[in-house]
């Protein structure tokens, strides 16, 4: 499966996704008071997106890579 499987077919990773999408940068706390999950869901989910390369940690804050976009612009296509 790839990243863009992977976020598609997860309700969350879509959401974080889409968040940053229409958000730009934002810290963990941030993300987590826009997606509404836990600390301990949002770290893991947030590691498998790093990992994945869709999102990447700068200064602090979280971020969308080239792939990320394009995950976000299906995303928004289908209006998540």
């Amino acid at each position: 499966m790839d990243a863009k499987d992977k976020v598609m077919s997860s309700e969350i990773k879509s959401k974080i996704v889409l968040t940053l999408k229409k958000e730009g940068k934002l810290s963990f706390k941030d993300i987590k008071d826009l997606v509404g999950v836990s600390t301990d869901t949002l770290k893991l989910q947030l590691a498998d997106l790093v990992a994945d390369g869709v999102i990447k940690k700068c200064k602090g804050k979280y971020a969308l890579t080239e792939i990320g976009e394009e995950i976000g612009e299906l995303l928004l296509k289908r209006n998540y």
